[in-house]
C-alpha cells in the first residue's frame, strides 16, 4: 500500500538553482568511491597466520570489475539521460586507465578527473572462495586524499557551476565532504548526501572524521539517501535522548524524525524489499517496491535507487506533491530494481533493458523514453551527425583493452612465447571465421619479424592439409568460444604427430583448452558485442594477444629493424625502414 502523510512543516522556497527551467541545464557531478574490484578465487581463505593457496597455481586474478558508491550512481544517472562528471582521483596506472574507460562507456564525464602518477587509483581486493564465501580488504587509494584542501583545489570550481553536487558517507575524508557540501551552498547548487556507512563505521574502521564532522555534513546536505541501518544510527548520533523510540520507529516515521532533525528539503531512505520512504517538508511517502526480481546481484541497489533520484531531481526537481513524491520512489525503486539483474553496480546493455519494462505500470514510466544506451551518452559531447553506435564501439574496444593484460594468465604468455621460439619445426596458426581472420594476421606477422610461420584455414585440416603437420611443429588454435568443431577435431591429430598444439580462447573450460598442451586464455566485458555476440571486442582482445605475443618475441629473439627489412623489403614501410 502507499502511505502518505504530511509534514507540520510549511512549504518553504529552495535557495537553489532552479532546476526545472528551460535550456540546457549543468552537469550533475559527483565526488566519492570509484573503484576496481579485483577479485582472486582461493581454495579457502586462510585464517590469520595461516597460508593460503589459489584455485588455480598459475592463475591469480579471476576478474576486475569497476565500481564504486558514487560510480554507479552517476552512471545509472546517465542512464536515465542525466549528464553527469566524476570529481575523482586517480592513478595512471591500467586500474586507473580501465575506470576512466569505463566512465566514457557509461557516458560519465572525464573532464573533472584528476589522473597523475602521484596518485593511486581506489581498489579492494575480493577472496573468493569456489564456494562463494568471499572476504574483501579495501585499499581506498588517493580518494582518501580528497580532504578540504584537496577537495578544493581540484574539484570547488566543477561543484560551483553544477546543477546537482552528490558525494558520501563512504570513502572520502568527511573535511572534503564538509567542504564541498559547503560551496554547492553557497552557489545555490542542490547537494546530496548518500549515507552509504554507519557513523561508527565511518568514524572507526573507515577514520573518516569525527562525529562532529558527520553531523556537519549532515546537516549541510540538503537531500539525504540513508539505508534503514544507517538512518537508525545516525538518528542515534543526532537525538540520542531518544534511542529506545528509534529502534522500533518505521521506514516512514524513521525519515520524519531524520528531516526534521537535520532540516533538509528530501530524505529517501531504502528498506530492502520493503521499498522506500520519500519526506519532504509538505509530505511523507512509503512506496513500495516495483514487483519482485530474480536477484542475481544486489550489491549495488542502493547506488541504483539514488541514480533514479537523482535523475529524477535533475528532470524535475526536488518533489513537493505527493503525487511528484509517489513518482520519484517509483522512479528510484525501478532503477534499484534493475541493478540487481545483473553483477556488479553499474548498468549492463540487458538490466537497462530490464529498466524500461520495470517502470511499466508506474506513474513514472516516461522516463522509459529518457534511457540512453551505453555509450550514447558520449554522442552527446561531439558536433556534427548523432553517431552513437560508432562512439560506443570505440569506447567498449578501449574497456576491453584497459582490463585485458590482468585477465590473461602470464604464466602461460610465458609458456606459449617460449615454445614459439624453441620451435624446431614450423609454427601453423590456425582458426575459422573472424578468429580465423586473426589467425592469418598473426601468422604473417610472426614470419615477418623472424618466427617462420604459416596460416592454415581450420576446415582444410581433414582435407589433406594434415599433412602440413610434423613433429616439432607448434600450431597455434585461436577460437574466442574455444569450441570450434573443426579445430577441436584436428588437436588430437596435432598430438599423434607430436606437435605442440597452443589454444588462444575465451574459456578455460573449453574443449579446446583442455585438448591444448597450452592454453592462454584471456577474459572481455559482458554485455559489450552487438546483437547476442558479433565478433568485435573479442576481435580486438585477440589482436592485442597476437600483438603482445609478437612484441616479446621480438625482444626475446632481439630482432632488430635490419632483420626486419630483409623480411619487408617492399613497399613504403619497407622503404622507411
Amino acid at each position: 500500500m502507499l502511505s502518505l502523510r504530511h509534514s507540520a512543516h510549511g512549504a518553504r522556497r529552495l535557495g537553489f538553482r532552479a532546476l526545472t527551467s528551460a535550456g540546457p541545464k549543468p552537469q550533475v557531478v559527483g565526488c566519492g568511491s570509484n573503484v576496481v574490484d579485483q577479485f582472486l578465487r582461493m581454495r579457502a581463505i586462510p585464517k590469520v597466520g595461516e597460508k593460503g593457496f589459489f584455485s588455480s597455481p598459475t592463475k591469480i586474478f579471476e576478474a576486475s570489475v569497476v565500481g564504486g558508491v558514487t560510480l554507479n550512481h552517476l552512471s545509472w544517472a546517465s542512464t536515465l539521460g542525466v549528464p553527469t562528471a566524476g570529481l575523482f582521483l586517480q592513478g595512471k596506472d591500467p586500474s586507473g586507465e580501465m575506470l576512466r574507460a569505463e566512465m566514457m562507456r557509461q557516458g560519465v564525464s572525464i573532464e573533472h578527473v584528476q589522473a597523475s602518477s602521484d596518485f593511486a587509483t581506489s581498489e579492494s581486493y575480493v577472496l573468493l572462495q569456489d564456494d562463494g564465501e568471499r572476504s574483501i580488504v579495501m585499499a581506498t587509494g588517493s580518494t582518501s586524499q580528497i580532504d578540504a584542501a584537496n577537495a578544493a583545489k581540484y574539484f570547488s570550481s566543477a561543484v560551483s557551476a553544477a546543477s546537482i553536487f552528490t558525494t558520501e558517507i563512504s570513502q572520502v575524508p568527511l573535511s572534503g565532504v564538509a567542504a564541498l557540501l559547503t560551496t554547492a551552498n553557497d552557489n545555490g547548487v542542490l547537494s546530496v548526501l548518500d549515507i552509504d556507512v554507519q557513523p561508527s563505521v565511518a568514524t572507526n574502521e573507515a577514520g573518516l572524521g569525527s562525529t562532529t564532522e558527520i553531523i556537519d555534513c549532515i546537516k549541510q546536505a540538503r537531500v539525504l539517501k540513508p539505508a534503514m541501518h544507517a538512518a537508525r544510527e545516525v538518528m542515534e548520533v543526532l537525538l540520542p535522548e531518544m534511542r529506545t523510540e528509534i529502534a522500533a520507529m518505521s521506514a516512514e516515521e524513521l525519515s520524519l524524525r531524520l528531516r526534521d532533525a537535520a532540516d533538509c528539503d528530501l530524505v529517501a531512505l531504502t528498506d530492502g524489499g520493503n521499498g522506500c520512504a520519500l519526506v519532504t517538508t509538505d509530505g511523507a511517502v512509503t512506496v513500495p517496491i516495483v514487483r519482485q526480481v530474480d536477484v542475481i546481484d544486489a550489491t549495488g541497489a542502493g547506488d541504483a535507487f539514488l541514480g533514479g533520484l537523482v535523475a529524477f531531481l535533475y528532470h524535475e526537481g526536488v518533489p513537493t506533491t505527493d503525487a511528484e513524491l509517489l513518482r520519484a520512489g517509483q522512479l528510484a525503486n525501478a532503477t534499484g530494481a534493475a541493478c540487481c539483474l545483473a553483477i556488479g553496480g553499474l548498468p549492463t546493455e540487458s538490466s537497462a533493458a530490464e529498466l524500461a519494462d520495470l517502470l511499466s505500470g508506474s506513474s513514472a514510466v516516461d522516463y522509459a523514453n529518457r534511457i540512453v544506451p551505453l555509450g550514447g551518452a558520449i554522442s552527446e559531447a561531439i558536433d556534427g551527425p548523432v553517431v552513437a553506435g560508432f562512439s560506443a564501439s570505440i569506447v567498449n574496444d578501449a574497456v576491453t583493452l584497459s582490463g585485458l593484460a590482468e585477465s590473461c594468465d602470464l604464466t602461460a604468455a610465458d609458456a606459449v612465447v617460449s615454445a614459439l621460439q624453441a620451435c624446431t619445426g614450423r609454427v601453423l596458426v590456425t582458426g575459422l571465421g573472424k578468429s580465423g581472420v586473426v589467425a592469418r594476421r598473426l601468422a604473417v606477422s610472426l614470419a615477418s619479424t623472424g618466427t617462420p610461420a604459416h596460416f592454415v584455414h581450420a576446415a582444410e585440416w581433414s582435407h589433406g592439409d594434415l599433412g602440413a603437420c610434423l613433429e616439432g611443429d607448434v600450431v597455434v588454435a585461436v577460437s574466442h568460444s574455444g569450441k570450434t568443431a573443426e579445430c577441436v577435431a584436428a588437436m588430437d591429430h596435432f598430438k599423434a604427430r607430436s606437435a605442440t598444439v597452443v589454444s588462444v580462447t575465451s574459456a578455460a573450460d573449453s574443449p579446446m583448452a583442455k585438448k591444448s598442451d597450452i592454453s592462454l586464455t584471456y577474459s572481455i566485458p559482458a554485455d559489450m558485442e552487438p546483437v547476442g555476440g558479433a565478433p568485435t571486442t573479442s576481435v580486438v582482445a585477440q589482436e592485442s594477444i597476437a600483438n603482445a605475443l609478437i612484441s616479446e618475441l621480438i625482444l626475446r629473439r632481439g630482432f632488430t629493424a635490419k632483420d626486419f627489412k630483409l623480411n619487408h623489403p617492399g613497399g613504403a614501410l619497407g622503404g622507411a625502414v
